[in-house]
């Protein structure tokens, strides 16, 4: 028997359609910081960087200070006023701070385990404009336009782009923890679709000046560069199974099943656990849809050992591979080495 192409795609459609039915539960996850070092180096000095026009120190400062994690101040900020008097008295420029040794000195004598600083390598911007071709018809018949105005606009554009080189000397042995140029650029025209962080068409007056496009550009690198020192939290989405794969299920066990689904949907974790425990209960722990569901939420209430022991089993359940099973096995190891991670820098000294 023939298969049309039209069939072929009818199927494609509706398989792509039915696995963007599957319900999905948001998980929260502890990641470490990407400068693992800093875990150790919690009081620290920000210098003025050179060349800083537009206040990216400083930003980077209020990131730090202002950084919580499970409400708790992670680092400890050495004043401004602190740090600019010892500069003052060691008759110091606040670029020679860029000068590892120098940096190592000062550091030691207000106390700071780190010193960051940096230069703003290069900052530039311009704005313009253009004038582009429209139209717009003043009359229409059932046959189309008939009458047309035509006319000129005014489209502006305003590009710019930020590069910064920022360093962390650790105080104690004078070396660099960290070291790297962080890049960032805008560009926007009027007359075009400005795409948001949303993807979502936006308004032609969203379009930033030069410099309100620099600090933005500024900010955004402030917030990039503190992101790597800290452990953080990541928010993803996980795909549950919904149907009990056993055909000896009664009724009964197959609507708990799904009243375990409807708690989790409404975000009351405690009695889909509940149910889900009873359910493995009552079939022996034979059904790997139930193990890894029960998992998940094992997994998104932040115990780890628990869910990886759930999908284990789930997938010994398992007869053949389950593309959700394989996700969350290759998942849960990685989760569990990066909290471990994490935490040994939250609890260092």
């Amino acid at each position: 028997m023939k298969i049309s192409f039209k069939q072929v795609l009818g199927t494609l459609i509706t398989a792509l359609l039915m696995s963007g039915c599957a319900q999905k539960i948001k998980i929260k996850a502890l990641q470490p910081a990407e400068v693992e070092e800093m875990a150790t180096k919690k009081k620290i000095a920000i210098s003025s960087f050179k060349n800083d026009y537009y206040g990216l120190s400083g930003k980077i400062e209020s990131q730090i200070a202002k950084h919580k994690l499970d409400q708790k101040r992670y680092f400890t900020v050495v004043s401004r006023r602190d740090l600019d008097k010892i500069i003052a008295e060691q008759k110091l420029q606040s670029s020679e701070l860029m000068d590892e040794a120098t940096a190592t000195r000062v550091g030691k004598l207000i106390g700071a385990q780190a010193v960051i600083n940096g230069e703003i390598a290069s900052a530039s911007g311009e704005s313009g404009r253009y004038l582009k071709d429209a139209k717009e018809c003043l009359n229409y018949t059932k046959k189309g336009c008939t009458k047309w105005r035509y006319y000129k606009v005014t489209c502006h554009t305003t590009k710019a782009s930020v590069s910064a080189n920022i360093n962390i000397v650790n105080v104690e042995t004078g070396s660099i923890i960290y070291g790297d140029t962080l890049n960032k650029e805008y560009s926007a025209d009027s007359c075009r679709p400005i795409i948001s962080d949303y993807f979502s068409l936006g308004s032609s007056t969203a379009i930033l000046s030069k410099g309100q496009a620099l600090n933005r550009l500024t900010t955004e690198i402030a917030n990039e560069f503190v992101y790597k020192l800290t452990p953080n939290y990541i928010y993803f989405e996980v795909a549950l199974l919904d149907k009990v794969e056993l055909d000896d299920a009664t009724s009964k066990q197959k609507q708990t099943f799904e009243n375990s689904l409807e708690f989790i949907k409404a975000g009351r974790m405690d009695r889909a656990e509940s149910l889900l425990q009873q359910l493995l209960d009552e079939l022996d722990g034979r059904s790997y849809v139930v193990a890894y569901v029960y998992g998940v939420v094992q997994e998104a209430e932040g115990r780890l050992n628990d869910a990886k022991k759930a999908y284990t089993l789930a997938d010994d359940l398992t007869t053949k591979p389950v593309e959700e099973i394989n996700l969350a096995l290759r998942r849960i190891d990685n989760s569990i080495d990066k909290r471990e991670r994490a935490k040994r820098q939250i609890d260092a000294k």
